[in-house]
């Protein structure tokens, strides 16, 4: 199955090779460390709980189905997985039985952070967060994916190359666009001027405090 990258947990490669052996209990536990990763992302695209709960399952399971043909290219496990999710989020669209509900209304969910626990502050961090969330709806679908990968689900380049089939050139390229394209969405919306004097560095600041 090729060499695993040196970054990688050595943990995680051992119960690569157990699983790929067919042992379910290493699988599980790669499910353990990697569900929320998976979650996340797919909670993102569709925007619903009961709708990402279910495909998350399925990623797994095709996961599973698959496992022997998984080979280290370069990054860890999970950027295979959400190429996987990517693909089933994808089928999820096409199929005629579902219909896309995003929505911005489960941004601010989390309890605040007991740091910023100020009424006023929680407030605004909440509004500007719920306009960031509203302003990534705006963006290309490419724009939007590379920006949520990178910024919110914290992959490296690698990985968001992998996971998007660039290379690593052209995912740097996008993201660049991206990012210039988010700015001049929310840069007339209040709040937003402190953070865009600084250019791209406060913009990434914001969106790593998307949930």
């Amino acid at each position: 199955m090729g060499a695993a990258p040196s970054s990688v947990d050595p943990e995680v490669v051992r119960l690569v090779e157990r699983a790929q052996g067919g042992d379910q209990h290493a699988f599980a536990a790669l499910y353990d460390r990697y569900v929320d990763q998976i979650y996340g992302y797919v909670r993102r695209r569709v925007g619903n709980r009961e709708v990402a709960e279910d495909l998350t399952g399925d990623v797994f399971l095709r996961a599973w189905r698959r496992f022997d043909r998984f080979r280290w290219q370069g990054v860890d496990l999970g950027a295979w997985l959400t190429t996987i999710a990517r693909n089933r989020v994808n089928d999820h669209f096409k199929s005629a039985r579902f219909r896309l509900e995003r929505s911005v209304d489960a941004v601010g969910d989390h309890d605040p952070d007991p740091a910023t626990d100020h009424p006023e502050r929680v407030a605004e961090a909440r509004e500007l967060a719920r306009s960031l969330a509203a302003a990534l709806e705006q963006l290309k679908d490419e724009h939007r994916e590379v920006i949520e990968l990178r910024f919110v689900h914290d992959m490296s380049v690698s990985e968001t190359a992998a996971v998007l089939g660039r290379s690593v050139g052209a995912t740097k390229a996008l993201q660049y666009r991206a990012l210039r394209a988010l700015a001049a969405i929310v840069r007339d919306e209040p709040g937003f001027d402190a953070f865009l004097a600084s250019g791209l560095t406060g913009l990434l600041f914001l969106l790593r405090m998307l949930p």
